[in-house]
């Protein structure tokens, strides 16, 4: 049987925010799948936690990069000599992502008789109607290329997900078109573009929330901006119900991301996966 990988890159963070996407991941992921975290700037009892939670370790590239685009240069490092190992690779976010289902089966299931070769997972928001992503794409590609990509769908960069090699090229892809930009935070409006051109375009099964896929709390469920955004949603808002995010026709959803924008549902997954209570959940979007 062909293996899967899960992967993600962390930087400076200790096991308490590491728990619901490690834990979770064991939940639901079976023995077929290997685990391999990217590290930077954490103790040895973080890399000796995540080591006994069953995760290889491999060690970022020392740069001067932001981290969200140096994790990119990781993932690529690891998969150049190893993607062959894989039939499906899956990188998230890690800090704010965590999954409710075996995001492998399900992506089988969504694969099974497509030519595509990548998931990407919807915000539910076009790009002109979402002020940070709108003001994010324009700083870091300009008023031309802003107009090409204005009026499309928003998806996320912290959900990728496919067959080994493509996403191994995806991530490459990232990573070179991300540095030296004007902006520092890019990765997400060069995900996009990419998106937008051969042969993503083709390769990429384009995912609603309403699959069940992918949550994006920041757009569809965030309590200090839904007022605003709902006006704007492509589709409709997902439902937290006995603990579980599911979408509006009840469907659980595979993964969870950005959960930590809802009061609620952060508490809920606090308690669940045993963190203690921070005040300092690092988020790049304001």
């Amino acid at each position: 049987m062909e293996k899967n990988l899960i992967i993600g890159g962390v930087y400076g963070y200790g096991i308490n925010q590491l728990k619901p996407w490690v834990l979770s991941i064991n939940e639901v992921c079976d023995e077929n799948v290997d685990k391999i975290m990217c590290v930077s700037n954490i103790s040895e009892e973080t890399k000796s936690w995540l080591i006994e939670q069953g995760f290889g370790l491999v060690d970022m590239p020392q740069a001067q990069i932001p981290v969200h685009v140096l994790r990119f240069l990781s993932i690529f490092d690891y998969l150049k000599d190893t993607y062959e190992n894989y039939k499906y690779v899956i990188t998230t976010d890690v800090k704010d992502v965590y999954f409710q289902k075996n995001p492998f089966q399900h992506m089988e299931e969504l694969l099974k008789d497509t030519n595509k070769k990548l998931i990407a997972g919807s915000e539910g928001m076009l790009y002109k109607d979402e002020p940070w992503g709108n003001e994010n794409l324009l700083q870091a590609y300009g008023p031309y290329v802003h107009s090409l990509v204005k009026n499309n769908e928003i998806y996320n960069v912290g959900t990728i997900a496919g067959y080994s090699e493509y996403v191994k090229d995806l991530v490459f892809n990232i990573f070179t078109n991300a540095v030296n930009r004007p902006i520092a935070i890019v990765d997400q409006a060069v995900y996009n573009v990419l998106l937008n051109t051969q042969p993503y375009k083709d390769a990429t099964l384009f995912l609603k929330q309403e699959s069940g896929w992918a949550m994006q709390a920041g757009t569809t469920v965030d309590p200090s901006k839904i007022a605003f955004f709902r006006q704007f949603l492509t589709e409709e808002e997902p439902v937290f119900q006995d603990g579980i995010v599911r979408t509006n026709q009840k469907l659980d959803f595979t993964i969870v991301h950005q959960y930590d924008r809802v009061p609620e549902w952060k508490k809920v997954v606090m308690n669940r996966y045993g963190q203690e209570d921070e005040s300092n959940y690092f988020t790049y979007r304001t």
